[in-house]
């Protein structure tokens, strides 16, 4: 006999056995008093559908907020002592979110960046090349890399877009806005890379990008190793001044040892970038 998991509210307590549970009123120690009208069906709770059909494997109170695990997913629940409550916008969420050490709680620990291609114009360098390039150079230091989609958009007005000073962090101009809210499918973790003719001013590619929308603009005669250091820019690297080296701030095209390397501290900030999904 045994419970999945059980959930403090207050006044209130709330065990759940598959998919049945009950609510509990009780106080600082003893079982208390099991509540009329249990045990009741999970389905009570009103979650999204597919989610903790079967039941649940652990749910945590943490005050007006509730998380419910189940598999890999979860949910948050803005709710009160009693009742089920509202399930917040955008759940269920992928458990890699909470950014626990790779490999707990049963985790593949497979630390992967999910890339999404947008082809305003094709590059000089095939998209297939320059992903398979960044697949070799992030590969080198334990990153995956996955093409999730490939689009082409007829967008003229932004095929030479205008990218500002293209510094990390600036206020985006009105045409980066425009381009890097076409995101479709892609999560909020995921990169989006915008294959353009040329920005403006002209630069191989740019990393800047408005908050909450990681993306990288690569122009059409761009490098062989311009996606990956554009990528690195949005994982946080900078550049350095070493043309052995991905992040050269020398230009990609003066690369000298292909191919090019990442070093420690640079693997960390990878690692630790919530762009790098566990999967």
């Amino acid at each position: 006999m045994a419970i999945d998991a059980a959930l403090y509210s207050g006044p209130k307590c709330y065990f759940f056995d598959a998919d049945r549970y009950i609510r509990v009123t009780r106080g600082d120690t003893g079982p208390g008093t099991v509540d009329p009208g249990y045990p009741a069906n999970i389905s009570a709770w009103g979650w999204p559908a597919g989610f903790g059909v079967d039941g649940i494997d652990a749910a945590l109170y943490s005050g007006s907020k509730c998380y419910f695990f189940s598999g890999n997913r979860y949910i948050r629940v803005t709710r009160g002592d009693t009742g089920p409550g509202t399930v917040d916008p955008g759940y269920p969420g992928n458990i890699s979110a909470w950014r626990w050490p790779r490999g707990f709680a049963g985790s593949p620990g497979v630390p992967t960046v999910r890339l999404h291609a947008k082809v305003l114009t094709a590059p000089n360098v095939g998209v297939a090349t320059a992903v398979q390039r960044m697949r070799e150079v992030y590969a080198s230091v334990g990153i995956a890399v996955q093409l999730v989609s490939t689009e082409n958009l007829d967008l003229p007005a932004l095929n030479d877009v205008d990218v500002g000073e293209c510094l990390l962090g600036q206020t985006p101009t009105a045409e980066q806005t425009e381009l890097f809210a076409l995101r479709d499918s892609a999560r909020s973790n995921d990169v989006v890379v915008y294959f353009v003719r040329s920005t403006i001013p002209p630069f191989n590619g740019c990393a800047a990008h408005p908050a909450g929308l990681p993306g990288v603009v690569v122009a059409q005669g761009a490098t062989q190793w311009t996606t990956a250091h554009e990528v690195g820019h949005a994982l946080d690297l900078r550049h350095v001044d070493d043309n052995d080296r991905l992040m050269t701030g020398n230009g990609t095209g003066n690369i000298t040892n292909p191919p090019p390397d990442l070093i420690g501290s640079e693997i960390t900030k990878m690692l630790n970038s919530e762009l790098s999904q566990d999967i």
